[in-house]
């Protein structure tokens, strides 16, 4: 069963990419793409490069002479590799754009976190690539595997950031935003402790291959919370009626009065906002001076 070219081998490196491009089919069909620009070239670019990998591969494996070389199999993922890498990080930054793109301060103060944490995060990654055991691959193998590993751990630690960040201003979540970042996240710690142990440990060929199948089947469990998150939000995004509700609380209207049952109802939830909206003015006012 855990076996290269399996049944399951092929279905966990094929589906993915399928459902991918039907994802992105839907989100510009329910017109999220408006709002998440990035996820919808994401979606599409990493649809139709794991689809063309996977053909290489069967290319390789089931034809003789082979259709394609391996060095140019591992060419091709390497350059995806470098484009994957550039639109994750752009999704990331989408992420946090959506979660702060009612407090223009908190805004501020997020792209100076960004850009104290990021080259710190590129440093980590590249010690950690360098104390990783030598590769028994060819070079470009095992470069490939070098950028997958510093991949990871940038991942990882600018989503951790997000959150952390997120939690200590009670931020809200979007729905879709929250989605995306939990695939991303998923995927990314799981293949992080996995790609850990594949660069530390001396493990055996089979060891090796259960390793590259709990990547597979984590990545198609992100593709499958996208799709859930995708399918459940709204046409009209809460980014929308978040907007409208900030709007109040900023302007001191009716609402304010605290005569409405449904803010009644979540007093608690208003509170934190509106602090939230009033220190994110006194931001602004520290910033402008």
């Amino acid at each position: 069963m855990f076996e290269p070219h399996s049944l399951l081998w092929h279905y966990l490196y094929a589906a993915p990419n399928v459902l991918l491009l039907l994802l992105a089919v839907i989100i510009y069909r329910r017109a999220l793409h408006r709002e998440f620009p990035v996820f919808l070239i994401f979606a599409v670019v990493q649809g139709v490069a794991g689809l063309a990998l996977y053909l290489m591969s069967v290319g390789y494996w089931y034809f003789k002479p082979p259709l394609v070389s391996g060095e140019f199999y591992w060419g091709a993922n390497l350059v995806h590799l470098l484009i994957e890498v550039a639109l994750k990080f752009a999704l990331i930054g989408e992420i946090f754009s959506q979660l702060l793109k009612l407090f223009p301060a908190l805004s501020k103060l997020g792209k100076s976190m960004v850009r104290i944490v990021g080259p710190a995060l590129v440093l980590t990654a590249t010690g950690v690539v360098a104390l990783s055991r030598p590769s028994e691959f060819f070079r470009i193998v095992s470069i490939s595997h070098g950028l997958d590993l510093a991949d990871y751990v940038i991942q990882c630690g600018m989503l951790l950031c997000i959150f952390l960040f997120a939690a200590y201003f009670h931020l809200a979540w979007g729905r879709l935003a929250s989605g995306i970042a939990l695939g991303l996240g998923l995927a990314g710690s799981v293949q992080l402790g996995t790609w850990a142990i594949w660069s530390n440990v001396a493990v055996s060929f089979q060891q090796r291959t259960v390793l590259d199948f709990v990547n597979m089947g984590v990545y198609q469990l992100s593709v499958l919370i996208w799709f859930y998150y995708v399918l459940t939000t709204p046409k009209a995004t809460l980014a929308d009626t978040s907007a409208a509700h900030y709007d109040d609380h900023d302007s001191g209207g009716p609402d304010s009065g605290g005569h409405d049952s449904s803010r009644d109802n979540s007093s608690e939830e208003d509170e934190r906002q509106h602090d939230l909206v009033v220190l994110n003015r006194e931001l602004e006012r520290l910033l402008k001076r």
